[in-house]
């Protein structure tokens, strides 16, 4: 006759399941909400490419400034807190920058390309699914 206790077998799966389940949607959430944010953030504001003229400190208390010409013409020079732009950036080099028409000096940061989040937001998404679904599947009963 057989047993009527629960195989434990499957456990060690249910547990690797349930843990790539909540990171996965972790990572979604996160990344998926940052990349939201940084593009409604960019919402109507031009862009321009900068040249870096000066770096000083380090990303956490450090300034970057950076020179572009707007849409009409002017050439805006303007200092940011280096939080946010890349860590390689040296003097000479040239990132990408968005800005407001209204205020170029007072409103540049570094533009922010979301369409690498296209891709791996719904990876994220599917493995987060497809081990919520084999952790369900495979839950002790």
């Amino acid at each position: 006759m057989m047993s009527k206790t629960p195989s434990r077998r499957y456990r060690p799966l249910y547990l690797v399941c349930l843990t790539i389940a909540c990171f996965g949607g972790l990572f979604t959430v996160t990344w998926g909400g940052g990349a939201i944010g940084a593009s409604v953030e960019q919402m109507g504001k031009s862009r321009a490419t900068a040249r870096v003229l000066e770096v000083e400190g380090n990303r956490s208390q450090g300034h970057i400034t950076v020179e572009f010409t707007t849409r009409d013409g002017r050439r805006v020079e303007t200092e940011d807190r280096r939080r946010g732009w890349p860590a390689d950036a040296g003097p000479g080099d040239e990132v990408e920058v968005v800005y407001d028409p209204n205020d170029a000096a007072g409103s540049v940061q570094r533009f922010q390309d979301v369409r690498k989040a296209l891709v791996v937001v719904p990876c994220f998404t599917i493995v987060a699914v497809l081990s919520g679904v084999a952790a369900y599947r495979t839950r002790p009963r």
